[in-house]
Parts: C-alpha cells; structure tokens; sequence
C-alpha cells in the first residue's frame, strides 16, 4: 500500500511538470461485456490489453463515463475499479480489473457503452490519455427464464403418457438480481375441451438459480387421445409458457382375432385367440357375449392379467345351441373399454330319432312313422336304415337316403307283419357322422272271432306306440277290467259290514193228490121280510 501511494505521488509530481499539450490518445481493448440490472449492482472482473506499441511505466485510473448506441451520455451509473494503478504495462500485456457498477432503477434496458479514461506514462516520461470501452448491458427484468423441459416420469424419453404414470415439466429460473423476486407458476393439462389437471403456486426467487418443477398424474379416466400442457410462470416485469402436445394411450392393444373352427358340431371345443400388444402389466376383464340372431344365450366374463410384450389369449366359446352364433368379445378395465371385435361360427347338431309309431291298417298290414328333428338352419343329408326280426328271422333290411330339412321330418312305412308273433324292429339314422336309433317290438293280435246263429265277424284295428304292440292294449284292458272287479267287491264288502245274509227258502205246499181242491162256499140266503106282491 505504501509502495502505491509513493508511486500515485511519484506520477502527480511527473503530471505537473508537463504540459498538457504533451497528453497523446491511445486506447486498451477487451472482449468482456458487463451486465447490470437496472435498480441494482453488479461485481465482476474485465480484461484490459494494451493494443499499442507503446510501454508503459505507470498507468493510472481516471474517471468512467456511459453513452448509448446514438452517443449520448446516460447518468445513472456508479462504478469502481480496483486496482487503480498498473505499472509496467508493455505491449500486448493484459491486466485484470475488478469493479462494481451500480444501476438506477430509472435507466431503461438495453445495449450501452461504458467508457474508462487511464493516464499512462512512460519511461521517458511522456504522458498519453488511454480509453477503454467495455459493452454494457442493462437488463430491465431481474429473472432470466430458461426453457421448460417435459418427460414421462416412469419411462424417461418416451413421446407418449401411459395412464396411471405420472408427467413432469420443470425449468429454471436464474434471478441475476441480489433480492428475492416473487411469481406465479401454474401448469395445465387439457384435451377433448376438459382441464383435467390444474396446479398454481406463488413462488419466491432467490438470487442465484431457482428449480420449478410440477408432477402431473395422468390417471386412468383420462381416454386415449392428445392432450396438451401449458406451462406458465409470470411476475410483474415478464413471463415465460412452455407448451407440448403428448399423446395418452392405455398401452395394451388388440391387434389380432382369429378363429379356431367356423364350423363345430353340437358340444365339441371351439374358441377365438386374441393377440395383445402390451406395454405394462395389468389386469384386465374379458367378456364374451354370444347371440343366436337377437337372442343372447351366453355372457361370461373372466378377469385376466396382461404382461408387457405380445400376448396370447383363447376364449373357450358356448357350442350348446345348434345354428349361426355370433360371439361379442370386449376387453375393459374397470368399464373403460379397451378393444373389441367378434366372430361367427356355425354349431352343427346331427338329427336324431325323436320317436317311433306305428298303426294296424289291417291284420297283417303295419305303417311305420319315424319322426326325425333336424336341429340346424339348413338341410342335411342322411340315411336311414331299419331292420325287421321275428323269431331270429330277418324280414326286413334297408337303407333309406334323405334329405331333412329344418324342424321335424315325418317318415312313414308300410310293412306286412305276422300275426301273434313278437316283431322286434331298429330304426338308425345316420348323419353327420353320427347315429340315432330306436329299438322296440310289435305284437299283431290274432282276430278275436265271435260265433252267432246269424253272423260270424272279426274287428280288430289298433293304433299304439313304439312302446308297445297290439297284445301290450289287450293286457292293458284286462288288467283294467280286474282292478274295476276288484274295487267293486271291496266297495260292496265295506257297505254290507262284512256279514253274509242267509237266505231261507219256503217249504213248498202239500197239494191233494185229486189235483186243487177248493172248498165250497156255504149258501147265503137273504131274508124277505115282506110278501111278495102279487
């Protein structure tokens, strides 16, 4: 310190014994820039290099002055330098200058000049005037707002949301000012028209860099499609938005249904595949719905759990009703949906044998009428093959095609029977690969014949079922007419008390062996009390 003040007075003696016609313009250059905020200071260092060709012993520091892009002087500023003093400033040489500026709230913003005035001197003792002009920049605002950033918190870098994940926006905020500067940060997610999440603070800035930052939970309400955030930070001397579409999705898809068999016979296996494209791992409900034209006959749904990656499901699909089916498959969560599709098949049920009756035409004269259900919507090809045995002794062989169509299908046939011989018979129809048949016996009553002075006839027709023949109605009414027997003796027992009343017969007359014998009646005589008159 000593040896400064020796030197600055060493330097004001040198100054006073030249003349001021002496002083020559040079000039020391730089490639700092200061910046200051207006109403507040600034510290920092600038490099000062000696351009000339000249070497200088002493160079003292002298006074600032600022001007603006039209060379206009601008007060305002207040600034210090330290060191004030160099020595030995040589060609090429750079010392480093610290200082502190100080701005007026009144100075607007913008690009200026400040200007610093040295006195050099050198070895010989000339003396030259030096200039340095520093650029100056005044900012008006105390925040500098760097820009927003946005990602998938759970997956960083991905373009798109998956619901339930959470999306973060943040930036920094650099306060160049040394005081605390109050603003508002809000964030908004919208889409469709709806605000689904909305968040505002007041936030307070310290000097230096500031963080902001906001989580967004995007939950599972939200529907697939673009939304977009808006990021909005404000305080009275500017503000900043940020604002970026992201697409929503689930992230699992349905990308494939297929069938295993569009056509299944009645009770056999059937089911749809379904290819999922999964990003997550989640459970999930499926739900199958089967309609026959308008009607459902099947609703099944089965909770399910997908994995991340391409996954395979099969549906087992209802085969009990015959005909065109059409099964409704959806996959939701929690009642969002989140694929569907359907498929149609057609069950396939072989006709069967309903029943077998048959009616006596004559004695020996039979019709046969086989009642055939064809189930599906459409006509099928079949055969019908029956067998006739009696006694071990074939009668009748044969196979039959036919074409049955939907709904029932009467067939009928006459055959000529024995009579009073058991005729056993087997109906078989083949369709489809299966078989449908129905066994029973037929019994021809002999004609029951009734002999008379006049007439001799026989009446005997009979209608049953496969259950039975003729002699099977024939045991059935007699065993009818003994239980009829039978209740009336019971009935007359109960009503006479179970004792049997004898009878006594009366002894007959003895008659005279002269034949009747009637006595005579005695003789009546009526009395005449008067004369007869003459």
């Amino acid at each position: 310190m000593r040896r400064a003040i020796v030197t600055l007075i060493a330097l004001l003696l040198v100054i006073s014994t030249l003349p001021s016609s002496s002083a020559q313009f040079v000039s020391f250059t730089t490639n700092d820039v200061i910046t200051v905020l207006r109403g507040d200071y600034s510290t920092g260092t600038i490099q000062l290099t000696n351009a000339g060709g000249l070497s200088f012993k002493v160079v003292s520091y002298q006074d600032f002055w600022v001007e603006d892009s039209n060379g206009n002087r601008v007060s305002g500023f207040d600034l210090t330098i330290h060191p004030g003093i160099f020595s030995d400033w040589s060609p090429q040489k750079t010392y480093s200058l610290l200082y502190n500026i100080s701005c007026n709230a009144s100075v607007e913003g913008g690009t200026y000049t400040l200007y610093l005035k040295f006195w050099a001197f050198t070895s010989e003792g000339s003396m030259y005037i030096v200039h340095a002009e520093v650029p100056l920049r005044v900012i008006a605002e105390p925040l500098r707002f760097e820009v927003a950033e946005a990602y998938v918190k759970e997956r960083l870098g991905s373009p798109y949301i998956l619901n339930g994940e959470t999306l973060v926006v943040f930036s920094h905020v650099i306060n160049i000012g040394h005081s605390n500067v109050s603003i508002s940060a809000a964030v908004l997610f919208t889409g469709n028209g709806n605000v689904y999440f909305f968040e505002n603070r007041t936030l307070e800035m310290v000097p230096g860099d500031n963080l902001v930052k906001f989580e967004i939970p995007v939950g599972y309400e939200i529907p697939e499609g673009t939304y977009k955030l808006d990021y909005i930070l404000q305080y009275s001397d500017g503000s900043y938005r940020y604002s970026r579409e992201f697409p929503v999705k689930f992230g699992v898809r349905l990308v494939g249904l297929s069938l295993q068999s569009s056509e299944v016979k009645l009770g056999e296996d059937n089911r749809a595949y379904l290819t999922l494209l999964s990003e997550r791992s989640i459970g999930l409900n499926l739900t199958v719905e089967t309609y026959k034209g308008g009607s459902l006959i099947s609703n099944m749904t089965t909770p399910i759990t997908v994995s991340g990656g391409t996954d395979v499901l099969d549906v087992s699909l209802p085969t009990n009703v015959p005909g065109f089916l059409r099964a409704f498959i959806k996959l939701t969560f929690n009642g969002r949906l989140i694929g569907e599709g359907n498929v149609s098949y057609t069950v396939l049920a072989p006709p069967v044998i309903r029943n077998v009756t048959y009616e006596r035409l004559s004695e020996d004269e039979v019709v046969f009428t086989i009642s055939i259900l064809n189930p599906n919507e459409g006509n099928v090809d079949g055969t019908l093959a029956y067998r006739i045995i009696s006694e071990g002794n074939v009668l009748y062989r044969e196979s039959i095609p036919e074409t049955l169509k939907q709904g029932i299908n009467e067939i009928t046939l006459e055959l000529k029977l024995p009579v009073g011989k058991v005729v056993e018979y087997e109906f078989t129809l083949s369709s489809m690969d299966e078989d449908s048949s129905v066994k029973g016996e037929v019994y021809l009553q002999p004609p029951v014949t009734t002999t008379t002075t006049a007439t001799s006839s026989t009446n005997n027709i009979t209608t049953t079922t496969t259950e039975g023949g003729v002699s099977s109605v024939w045991w059935m009414a007699f065993l009818v007419v003994v239980i009829l027997l039978f209740v009336a003796g019971a009935f007359y027992y109960t009503k006479t008390g179970g004792k049997t009343k004898k009878h006594f017969r009366p002894k007959p007359k003895r008659r005279s062996p002269l034949g009747r014998f009637k006595r005579p009646k005695e003789p009546r005589f009526s009395e005449n009390r008067e004369l007869p008159k003459k």
